[in-house]
Order: structure tokens, then C-alpha cells, then sequence
């Protein structure tokens, strides 16, 4: 299924067999699924019963989301900007994907992180962050200058997505990580954030998500974002 809505182009499905059939892109912009463990210890007390599941989508390995990159690679050969299980990015330190290089390890820091239940250890209050640059040899560049990877922000409590992003830390990526009118692609929408920011910002944008009740509010998200640009 695909929709095209102002800026965007939405596809309904598994992004592993939709990227290979996409134009190329100027930059990925992403947040894929955690792994298993994240997401079996993501939980609960909120509501009915203690100690709920908190996500209710599909974790992925570091080498099922190592040959996505991959095959992201065949279609930009710029940046890959992803907000990512910490331990797929230390292996990808050591192991990078074909044709990508792991420039920069960065960290969200959370300053409402959920609790840990349990009680008997420290809340993990940080999200890492993995900057990979093609290595097809174009030159670096992004519109930060001297500045750090790092940010600082608010969890996303809007209950859209169990696992959503602030819109102004992929606005941030948005704006560091792409040009005017480049095109930005996200494997892994979601509830559409990356898709949001980019219209918003003036870029054409490509968003792949297989899970149709998120699919349904990424596209209601973008096209609100995009009837408010037409506005100014």
C-alpha cells in the first residue's frame, strides 16, 4: 500500500522488501525497533495488572538491522541518523554494515526516564544514538559546526507510539543532517516523527512502516503537518 501526501510517500509494509523499489535518498533518519531484551524488560505499572509490556511490536537482532542498513546503503550515500538499541551500536562499532562507517556514538539523555520497577538497580535515563556515514566517499558535512550528538529532552508520553520520539530531537536531525528539498527516508516510521519534522522543514520524505494502526497515525500526523505548512 502506498499514500502520497504533500511532501511524503508512505508505503505500508516490510521495509525489506519495499527499499529496493524506492529512488535514492540524501539521508535515513530512523528509530528501528529495540532487541529482544529491551523489549521484553520494557515494562509497566500504569493501568490494570503490574509489570505490563510496555511495546507490542517485534524486536529485531543487530543482524537483521545491520543488512537493512545495508541495504539503505544501495539507496544514500550520505548519513544514516538513528536513535538505536545501545548494544546494536557498540557491535556496529566493532562490525559496521557494508559500506557504512560508525562516526559518532551519541546519547539522549531523558529527564523523565520511566522508573525501574524493580527498585534494586539504577533506571537506564539515556538512549543511544548512532551517526554512520556512507563510506562511498562523498565528504562529510552536517549544519552543526563544532557542535556535540547529544541531547537532551523529554520522553514522549502522548500514548501515539510506545516507543515514540520527540519531535524536536528528530527536528534537530532534520535540520543538522539535510539540506532544503533533499530527501529523507525512515525504514522504520512509526508514528511517522521523522516524517513530521522533515515536511515540516521543507524536505521530501519517504516513510516504510509495516504496522497498519501505526501506519494510519503516521499518515493523519503528516498530513496535519503538511495542511499546516500549506497555511503559511
Amino acid at each position: 500500500m502506498k499514500v502520497e501526501i504533500g511532501l511524503a510517500t508512505l508505503y505500508l509494509g516490510d521495509c525489506a522488501n519495499i527499499l529496493p523499489n524506492i529512488c535514492k535518498v540524501d539521508a535515513v533518519i530512523t528509530d528501528p525497533p529495540y532487541g529482544e531484551s529491551t523489549h521484553s524488560n520494557a515494562k509497566s505499572n500504569k493501568g490494570t495488572g503490574r509489570e505490563k509490556k510496555t511495546i507490542d511490536f517485534s524486536s529485531i537482532t543487530a543482524e537483521e538491522l545491520k543488512k537493512i542498513i545495508v541495504i539503505c546503503g544501495e539507496k544514500c550515500n550520505r548519513w544514516f541518523v538513528s536513535t538505536m538499541e545501545w548494544r546494536h551500536i557498540a557491535k556496529f562499532d566493532v562490525d559496521p554494515p557494508d559500506g557504512w562507517e560508525l562516526i559518532r556514538f551519541g546519547v539522549w539523555i531523558k529527564t523523565n526516564p520511566m522508573p525501574q520497577i524493580s527498585a534494586d538497580r539504577p533506571a537506564q535515563g539515556w538512549e543511544g544514538i548512532a551517526y554512520l556515514h556512507s563510506t562511498k566517499g562523498q565528504k562529510k558535512y552536517w549544519n552543526g559546526g563544532g557542535g556535540h550528538g547529544n541531547y537532551v529532552g523529554a520522553l514522549v508520553t502522548d500514548g501515539l507510539h510506545p516507543t515514540g520520539k520527540p519531535i524536536a530531537l528528530f527536528s534537530q536531525f532534520v535540520d543538522r543532517f539535510t539540506k532544503q528539498k533533499d530527501i529523507v527516508l525512515d525504514p522504520f516510521m512509526g508514528s511517522g516523527t521523522t516524517g513530521v519534522a522533515a515536511v515540516k522543514m521543507g524536505r521530501k520524505f519517504i516513510g516504510i512502516e509495516r504496522e497498519q494502526k501505526y501506519f494510519d497515525i503516521a499518515c493523519q500526523r503528516i498530513e496535519n503537518a503538511q495542511r499546516q505548512e500549506n497555511l503559511f
